[in-house]
């Protein structure tokens, strides 16, 4: 296979200097004459720029540096197919980085795409820190937070508020009094606090509901092991799990005690996973658009990057889905 070549090979075979081939490459002026010479060179050793070496000097690079917690989630997932559609249809090219739920990588890959000179970021947020603050504040970069809000700084949100309200009184109208809340830590606001306490709020009202909660950590299999040993020496009316993959554990752990849903147990969750429809019963939930969440950071960052106007927060609404786990 022979050597690939480079610009300054190209300025050799060209009989010109490498100033002139880089202007050549950036649309700046080259003359006729010399624009025909480099491209036949180019032409006859089928050379192809380095689009990401040669992006990131430039200002208008069309980078979009996009930070997730982990590819395993179905949420994430959805949300990332659909930005890196609109994205790419845009003309924009994104860079994503998994930090594995690791928040000390995540504020370091804030910063290393900030010196990678890209024109805006998209991070799908877990918590918010004085660092991430502190990034938006120091650079000034185009930086949207899909998840959670970000108090100086634009957010994508989903309506927590009126899903956890829907959820709580779906509780209330079911005569349900002994519940189990299955929550995660307060470190993520938005659901560890904010979707908690809209349940709360409304199982409040009843003086005769008991409410217990137990902290996972957004995984099914925790989940399960958690559930297990509480049902050793309780038997809840109700659980409320703050996702739907939590709620799946909290099955595994209900039936392997003996128990049927909805009949013993009822369980409900947040996220409408496709799986939740497929269980026995049919989980019932709270499902967000996470499409649409993609869709419009990919929208948002856009105009972000061109100076348009665009609200500090936006809310992405719900679909309550009533089905059978509830009895």
């Amino acid at each position: 296979m022979s050597k690939k070549i480079t610009i300054l090979d190209i300025a050799k075979l060209s009989g010109v200097g490498k100033s002139t081939v880089s202007r050549f490459f950036n649309n700046g002026y080259v003359s006729e004459e010399v624009r025909e010479k480099i491209q036949r060179v180019i032409d006859e050793h089928g050379y192809a720029p380095n689009l990401f070496a040669r992006g990131i000097k430039t200002k208008n690079n069309k980078f979009i540096g996009v930070i997730v917690p982990c590819f395993d989630s179905t949420t994430t997932s959805t949300i990332l197919m659909n930005l890196d559609t609109k994205l790419r249809g845009e003309g924009y090219i994104p860079l994503i980085i998994n930090t594995n739920h690791d928040i000390e990588l995540e504020k370091a890959n804030l910063d290393n795409l900030w010196r990678l000179n890209v024109e805006g970021i998209i991070i799908l947020a877990t918590q918010i820190t004085p660092e991430h603050k502190n990034f938006v504040k120091r650079t000034q970069l185009p930086t949207l937070f899909v998840g959670q809000i970000c108090s100086n700084g634009y957010s994508i949100i989903n309506n927590e508020n009126e899903a956890g309200k829907k959820i709580g009184n779906k509780v209330l109208k079911a005569n349900l009094k002994k519940i189990l809340y299955i929550g995660v830590d307060e470190k993520d606001i938005t659901v560890g606090v904010t979707r908690r306490e809209a349940v709360f709020k409304i199982l409040r009202k009843s003086p005769d509901i008991e409410i217990t909660e137990i902290k996972s950590d957004f995984s099914l299999e925790k989940t399960e092991i958690l559930v297990d040993e509480y049902l050793k020496n309780n038997s809840p009316d109700c659980i409320v799990s703050a996702t739907d993959n939590m709620a799946f554990g909290a099955m595994k752990a209900i039936y392997r005690h003996g128990y049927k849903i909805p009949e013993d147990i009822s369980i409900l969750g947040f996220g409408g996973y496709k799986i939740s429809d497929v269980v026995t019963p049919r989980l019932t939930t709270i499902k967000y658009n996470n499409e649409m969440t993609g869709k419009l950071a990919a929208e948002t960052i856009i105009k972000l990057i061109r100076n348009e106007e665009v609200p500090k927060i936006q809310k992405i609404d719900y679909e309550f889905l009533d089905r059978e786990s509830v009895k």
